[in-house]
């Protein structure tokens, strides 16, 4: 799931003067600079680049598994792979590959003329719905291993799922009517007193038993902050964005935990055959929407937006190609099936390093994506994949996409990768990056991150979505210069130059104790991309 727009609605009722006034900032290009030089956290890739010169070098393919690409932004547009043996738009499959007009990549969440689906449900509501008729009633002693699996997935799943959709049936309730929506807000306005209130008081008022009323103040309640001013304030800053607040209130219901909802009707895919491949659309149409490629774009530009033209900023990778593979909707959780798929396309179309900036807490169809990092594996990809955002050790806590087979052991071409800030003392790692001295590999620059956008605008972003691309960009780097270096060599490189800290830190999450920096991941270093081409050129 993408995580970086699960605040940014509510945020447009906010003021927004004085938000980030008192938050220190780093300084320009961070990301960049030498932890010994220049006392900040970077990858130190100026360096890199100095060690590198007069040396040729190979393009190297980069999938990037994610929302979407936008593929004419003016800082990546001379990056994106091209697909040589197909011919744009003639409606024929002309390389046999069975994507028929993959130009630049796929789009799995597409219709076939790429018009693709901004919502899609959490794991927990495609879990109920898909293995709901197989497993409800399901002797668990008669199945089969991977039967059993999925059993217990839908076991958990169930509960959560049921809980939540009768949660959301006071916001059914509220929003049936508009008007009758606002007679109800007025009276709640009427029994309120003009002054600050909190989620608490407002729920606390007596509405006798009428259930319109009561379910009013449950959703008001449920989004009102004081920053909005008095209740009556709030009320009114919702009317001006009825459209917005409805499709942000109604999101729960008509869509989240929503069974008969179905965004995969216009992709003509039937979501619980797995065996299916060929679906979807080799473009994805971004056109007005503020959500659609956004994330993905902002992670293409880390990986390898062109550097040196003048323009918005510079990728790590100078000569990498960008092949865009939709699998990630904008607002929900990714579907096993698309990320399996989404693998096997980058592979088998030459992609040597993939990024995966997703996660989520339930893996239905697990087996898929195994069977998919393993082939990436026999064919000598390198996969780089995101942390997590929730600040919490994922040596214990399940987070999917894994690097851990169900036989329990590891993939050995997969790369976990947490978030770093550029503060070189205690708060070195992002708060709300997860950690795992088994399950996270090495950490990167996450934090505040400056990159490319949909229509060649540009934007900062925080999270270990941002610190996977740089892992993969350098990945992508020694690829480049360094043909003859396999996927598992390339992995073993980045690990062991890591810059290595031997400090405290705060530990992730919310509490306030000290943990060593070393503690949290298997390499206990920083990515160092001088380092890595040092120890490269050795080879």
């Amino acid at each position: 799931m993408l995580i970086y727009y699960a605040c940014w609605c509510l945020l447009l009722f906010l003021p927004t003067a004085g938000q980030t006034q008192n938050r220190r900032q780093p300084p320009a290009n961070w990301q960049y600079l030498d932890p010994v030089t220049d006392s900040v956290a970077g990858i130190n890739l100026q360096r890199a680049y100095d060690l590198l010169k007069n040396r040729k070098s190979v393009p190297v393919i980069v999938g990037i598994l994610d929302s979407g690409v936008d593929v004419n932004h003016e800082d990546l547009r001379d990056v994106i792979w091209e697909n040589p043996n197909e011919i744009s738009d003639n409606n024929t499959d002309d390389d046999k590959n069975g994507y028929t007009d993959d130009r630049n990549g796929w789009n799995f969440m597409g219709a076939k003329d790429g018009t693709t689906y901004e919502y899609d449900q959490p794991e927990i509501t495609q879990t109920y719905v898909l293995l709901k008729d197989k497993y409800d009633k399901a002797d668990r002693t008669k199945l089969s291993p991977a039967e059993q699996r999925q059993y217990d997935t839908y076991q958990a799943a169930k509960p959560v799922f049921l809980q939540r959709y009768e949660s959301v049936r006071q916001k059914r309730i509220a929003l049936a009517d508009t008007a009758k929506f606002w007679q109800a807000a007025t009276q709640l306005g009427a029994l309120l007193s003009d002054t600050l209130l909190s989620q608490q008081k407002i729920r606390s008022v007596d509405v006798k038993g009428d259930s319109l009323l009561l379910a009013v103040r449950n959703l008001l309640a449920s989004t009102y902050n004081p920053a909005y001013g008095s209740f009556r304030k709030y009320v009114q800053i919702v009317h001006q964005n009825w459209a917005l607040f409805r499709k942000i209130t109604a999101s729960d219901a008509d869509i989240a935990y929503n069974p008969d909802y179905n965004p995969r009707q216009e992709v003509g895919d039937d979501p619980a055959n797995l065996s299916e491949r060929y679906y979807g659309s080799p473009t994805l149409k971004i056109g007005q929407s503020q959500q659609l490629a956004v994330h993905g774009t902002h992670v293409a530009g880390i990986v390898a937006a062109k550097r040196g033209n003048g323009l918005g900023v510079d990728g790590i990778a100078d000569n990498a190609r960008i092949m865009m593979i939709a699998v990630v909707p904008a607002n929900g959780d990714e579907r096993d099936k698309d990320v399996a798929n989404g693998i096997r396309y980058a592979v088998e179309n030459g992609a040597k390093v993939i990024n995966m900036s997703f996660g989520k807490r339930l893996s239905p169809f697990k087996e898929q994506v195994d069977a998919a990092i393993r082939f990436a594996e026999e064919h000598d990809v390198l996969i780089v994949h995101a942390a997590g955002n929730n600040g919490e050790n994922i040596d214990s806590i399940p987070a999917f996409p894994s690097a851990k087979y169900e036989n329990g052991q590891l993939a050995k071409n997969v790369l976990v990768v947490g978030n770093n800030t550029w503060q070189l003392n205690t708060g070195l790692v992002a708060r709300s990056s997860s950690y795992g001295l088994a399950m996270v590999d090495i950490f990167a620059p996450g934090t505040d991150i400056v990159s490319t956008v949909p229509n060649n605008q540009y934007a900062s972003f925080s999270g270990t979505s941002m610190a996977a691309p740089h892992v993969a960009g350098v990945a992508a780097l020694l690829r480049s210069y360094f043909p003859k270096l396999t996927a598992v060599q390339v992995k073993d490189i980045l690990l062991k130059s890591s810059y290595k800290p031997s400090f405290s830190v705060q530990k992730p999450g919310r509490s306030s104790q000290s943990v060593a920096f070393n503690a949290l991941s298997r390499s206990g270093g920083l990515l160092n991309a001088y380092e890595a081409v040092k120890m490269a050129l050795t080879f």
